[in-house]
């Protein structure tokens, strides 16, 4: 083989080498943008992603509930929010007793704890910024927390039943707006 030859060989390597170069530079540059796209539109995986009406056995209708059902939305909460709007409901598949605390939350809130029938069976205030344990001692299916003062507002005392939901998913506007709040 001839330099010549032995040269051009060795410039087209090289060229190859660089054109697979650019092409796995220019392919993980697509999968990077992609990523970025299509997180842009994902929001907090700790903010619910359902809400509901809570209907009661007393005749009223809470509209509007956010529902945190998954670890990081209970751990989450209502924690970090100038608002609370319509409260928030925990609820799990199984009853068991529950503990919250308010680590966080700038808002009193009151606490009412639902067994597996849907039976409200204690209530309790919660204060701001603290991290005091608010124990259902029963187990509990459910949990609903509201502002202080809406339990007595809405006539929900102990004996009440949560007696139906009617529910959606939230689209990513109404999420972005229980973030913003």
């Amino acid at each position: 083989m001839s330099r010549h030859n032995h040269r051009t060989m060795q410039q087209q390597s090289a060229n190859q080498v660089r054109l697979i170069q650019s092409a796995v530079l220019c392919a993980l540059g697509i999968t990077v943008t992609v990523a970025a796209i299509s997180l842009k539109g994902q929001s907090d995986p700790a903010e619910p992603t359902r809400a509901c009406d809570l209907h009661f056995s007393n005749g009223y209708t809470l509209a509007g509930v956010p529902v945190a059902e998954t670890v990081a939305q209970h751990t989450k909460g209502l924690s970090k929010r100038n608002d609370v709007g319509p409260g928030m409901l925990f609820t799990w598949p199984e009853p068991e007793p529950r503990i919250f605390w308010m680590r966080d939350t700038w808002i009193p809130l009151t606490i009412g704890f639902f067994d597996g029938d849907g039976r409200l069976f204690a209530i309790e205030d919660m204060q701001p910024n603290t991290d005091d344990h608010h124990a259902s001692v029963h187990p509990a299916a459910d949990a609903l927390e509201l502002p202080q003062g809406d339990f007595q507002r809405y006539g929900l005392q102990e004996g009440v039943r949560l007696t139906g939901r009617t529910c959606w998913l939230l689209d990513n506007e109404a999420m972005r707006k229980l973030e913003a709040e």
